[in-house]
């Protein structure tokens, strides 16, 4: 990692265009979808640096701004129970943000900035937020500021939705945790590159007094030793490394989160992964809305940063191996869910529940697809409400538009 960060904000980095505009991505769907539910949205960008790089480029809360407005623009309607309110928090560049965005006129309420640590400050600041919705973006300047207690805690607050994206750098931690252990990577090629990623504060031990319990307050656990114990006997390579930390991160979010969605990200298509954001949230719409926004704009999502090359936000169609992912592999995926079934399931639950298991690993319409073909064969049975067609067909929909409700009942042996 850079130590110096100095430049940080003169150059918006091809990382920081990635994350970026994953968020815009999902934001504006998700704006529209939550505003027709009569509650307030909170959305929370906690480490919300200048607002706006040196070289013109939007940051996030200017992205967030934008967003908001124009869903509210579209959605005719700003009164008290469709209000999306702002909070950006910044412990470094507080006065460059507001001047920055106060720099962006708009006709809704202001956000609001605070100035201090997002650790400190979150808690108190959403507890207000009662049933209401939430959205976390979360992209810190270092993983040391990462914090499964601090999670576990936001997940037991009574929002009528809480969601959030979060930026593990799971090769950086894995790099400082084989430090730690005095474990040597520089002749490894999963970390080669690794200083692309550029952190505002990388983790230094030499300024922490306990470095061990700052890694497990990041993991959750202490189960990254484990990692480190088989990478160091050459039991695993580095690459496997990084995908056993971040299913295991993903479990310690699932503790306290019903759906996690793992999003990895990259350069290039024949690349690895470098690092991962991390969508979770309680509800099936959220985590299937995330997934479908993914599936339905990876052209969007693309950016070019050489005549030959793009920018691919993640690897998904994918195997866990990096390979594509085949019709035969998929329908292995829903088979082995199957059993999950407790008689009957909601479609969307369904898909969440997949999704969190094996990742976004297709489009829909694949998994549609393995669904009506064991459907055929007598595995399942699909029920779809209204069971007819206006003209007195069978109805054969997926999309659940208005009136429309699809449940996944398993045979019963």
């Amino acid at each position: 990692m850079s130590k110096d960060n100095s430049k940080f904000f003169k150059h918006k980095s091809d990382w920081a265009v990635i994350k970026d505009k994953l968020l815009k991505c999902y934001l504006k769907p998700y704006f529209q979808k939550l505003l027709k539910s009569n509650k307030s949205i909170c959305y929370v960008d906690c480490f919300a640096g200048k607002g706006k790089f040196e070289d013109g480029k939007d940051g996030s809360p200017l992205i967030a701004i934008k967003v908001r407005d124009e869903c509210l623009n579209l959605s005719k309607c700003c009164n008290k129970g469709n209000e999306i309110r702002l909070l950006f928090i910044e412990k470094n560049h507080i006065e460059e943000l507001r001047q920055n965005i106060s720099d962006y006129s708009t006709i809704y309420n202001s956000p609001d900035t605070k100035k201090g640590s997002f650790n400190n400050i979150i808690s108190e600041s959403i507890r207000k937020e009662k049933g209401q919705n939430v959205f976390l973006y979360i992209d810190p300047y270092g993983i040391k500021y990462l914090d499964m207690n601090l999670f576990k805690k936001l997940a037991l607050y009574k929002f009528s939705s809480i969601e959030m994206l979060v930026n593990f750098n799971s090769f950086g931690f894995f790099r400082c945790a084989c430090s730690y252990m005095k474990v040597d990577t520089s002749k490894d090629e999963a970390f080669g590159d690794l200083d692309e990623l550029i952190e505002y504060a990388p983790i230094s031990f030499k300024d922490i007094k306990n470095p061990e319990k700052l890694l497990n307050k990041v993991a959750g656990g202490d189960y990254w030793k484990n990692i480190v114990n088989d990478y160091k006997s050459h039991s695993i390579d580095g690459y496997q490394a990084e995908k056993r930390l971040s299913a295991e991160y993903k479990e310690c979010l699932n503790k306290y989160f019903k759906y996690v969605l793992d999003i990895p990200i990259k350069l290039k298509p024949e690349q690895h992964p470098k690092y991962r954001m991390i969508h979770v949230c309680n509800h099936e719409d959220g985590c299937c809305l995330m997934a479908r926004n993914m599936l339905n704009r990876k052209e969007e999502l693309c950016v070019d940063v050489q005549r030959n090359g793009q920018l691919c936000l993640f690897d998904a169609p994918t195997s866990a191996e990096g390979n594509i992912v085949t019709r035969e592999e998929v329908r292995k995926e829903v088979i082995e869910s199957l059993p999950e079934i407790n008689k009957s399931i909601s479609k969307g639950k369904f898909l969440a529940n997949l999704m969190t298991k094996s990742g976004i690993i297709c489009d829909f319409k694949i998994i549609y697809g393995v669904l009506e073909e064991l459907s055929g064969e007598g595995k399942l049975y699909i029920e779809r409400i209204p069971p007819l067609t206006r003209t007195g067909k069978r109805s054969s929909f997926w999309e659940e538009k208005k009136g429309q409700q699809i449940i996944l009942w398993r045979k019963q042996k």
